[in-house]
């Protein structure tokens, strides 16, 4: 098995994984093309309309970028990596307009585009611009439009949420099965995952959950006819590789990014049993490059085709410091 590594890029990651003022486009653009000289191959950016509440609490004022536009900036700007939304957020858009994006960028990217949708962790999104009902249930009807419309033309649909009828998508897709991931942890996100999707984008497992995960999809799949699709697994976990392991862990418990995670408790992660030190060290990558490198062939042996990182830093530079550290000192392991 030939293990791929991402990076995660600060489109929403402000004030929640990097500090105020971490982002912006010439950012972006640097980390992008960094990215695919090093080898990595993905970029995975996230979506947000609005502030989270705790990040209110704290006074932040964080910059958001929309990553569709995002990645048709950087698509253009880059040639062989894949860019990929981790999430977009499925109840607050329209799934004939995002259809039609995804479209679009698969073409304008030469098929390196992955749409990866989900739940999304802070409910508060979803109510600040006044929408209703159950947010899974809007999801499950959201995923099933985007697949009648990958997969047929004209499309039509009547739900509870969503409906739309005769939808010509043309042009067609570039990419076939176009690659829809679902991110998140819980049960109902594998079942999305086998019902509808090719990937599975899980944050923050251990090699023993992810094993167990992509059975269940395995499983759903069949139920549906759909045992002929590759699933793809790509974890997002968080990164800091140093020669010192006191160092790494220093670092990173010091990060937005565990603040974060704790804050995550509440929703996408709150299954784990604890948001103790350990616990995140345990499921995120940090230490010595030989430790880190231990962790990831557990990954490998478990099924996931890709580990992606929101690398610990402070700016821009610290960001590509540990790039490349990474991709000199782990990477070359791997291939």
């Amino acid at each position: 098995m030939f293990m791929e590594f991402g990076v995660g890029i600060s489109t929403c990651r402000e004030g929640l994984f990097y500090p105020v003022g971490f982002t912006s486009v010439e950012g972006l653009v640097k980390v992008a093309v960094k990215s695919e000289e090093l080898g990595y191959a993905a970029v995975w950016g996230n979506d947000h309309i609005t502030t989270q509440n705790y990040i209110k609490q704290k006074g932040g004022k964080p910059n958001f970028y929309e990553p569709l536009v995002v990645f048709s900036h950087l698509s253009a700007l880059t040639k062989k990596i894949v860019v990929g939304t981790a999430v977009v957020i499925g109840p607050i858009r329209n799934p004939v307009v995002l259809a039609k994006q995804a479209i679009t960028l698969d073409h304008l990217s030469k098929g390196r585009f992955v749409l990866g949708v989900g739940l999304g962790a802070y409910r508060e999104e979803f109510e600040a611009i006044n929408m209703k009902g159950n947010r899974g249930q809007m999801l499950d009807e959201f995923m099933e439009c985007l697949t009648l419309l990958f997969n047929q033309t004209p499309a039509s649909f009547q739900g509870k949420y969503y409906s739309f009828t005769d939808i010509e998508m043309l042009p067609r897709p570039l990419t076939s099965p176009f690659p829809l991931y679902v991110g998140g942890n819980s049960p109902e996100v594998l079942r999305r995952v086998g019902v509808y999707g090719t990937g599975w984008l899980p944050a923050a497992l251990t090699p023993d959950q992810a094993r167990e995960g992509l059975r269940k999809i395995r499983e759903y799949a069949k139920l549906r006819g759909r045992q002929s699709i590759g699933f793809k697994v790509a974890l997002e976990a968080g990164c800091y590789v140093s020669k010192d392991e006191s160092e790494a862990r220093r670092r990173f418990v010091g990060s937005p990014f565990f603040q974060h995670l704790v804050s995550l408790k509440r929703s996408t992660l709150k299954d784990l049993p604890s948001t103790s030190e350990e616990e995140l060290f345990k499921r995120n990558f940090v230490g010595t490059p030989d430790v880190v490198i231990s962790k990831i062939q557990e990954f490998e042996d478990a099924g996931v085709d890709q580990v992606w990182f929101d690398f610990i830093a402070d700016d821009d530079e610290e960001l590509l410091r540990q790039m490349e550290f990474f991709a000199g000192e782990v990477m070359p392991s791997f291939r």
